[in-house]
């Protein structure tokens, strides 16, 4: 994102908006690596996810085939953050994880308005 900014900001892309959401559209090089790397992160996220997903499968066996003993398995704590246009939505496997990524959700929100409107 820091690099279609950096594009928008050299003059390299053009920004509008569509009802509340920013279009970004440009032909530069730093345009160009800043949307493959949006893609990037959206893949290692989902690779990421599904990893987290085989690891909290493998918890629930040992290597005998038996269920390990309660003490010993893993718990895994997670929360994320799916902004839609300025709108944040947050989740969580706990209420302290949900309400971070709703401020950091609402922070990230601010500045991207704030940016596309400094920029319009």
């Amino acid at each position: 994102m820091v690099a279609i900014v950096a594009a928008a900001a050299s003059g390299e892309v053009d920004v509008s908006l569509f009802l509340i959401f920013p279009v970004f559209s440009g032909s530069s090089a730093l345009f160009l690596i800043g949307t493959l790397l949006i893609v990037l992160s959206f893949i290692v996220g989902f690779v990421m996810l599904a990893m987290g997903q085989v690891e909290i499968g493998n918890l629930q066996t040992d290597a005998t085939g038996s269920r390990p003993q309660q003490g010993s398995q893993k718990q895994v704590k997670y929360g994320g953050v799916v902004l839609v246009g300025p709108v944040p939505i947050a989740f969580g496997s706990e209420r302290s994880i949900a309400i971070f990524m709703m401020i950091l959700g609402v922070i990230i929100a601010v500045m991207v308005l704030g940016i596309v409107l400094l920029l319009v």
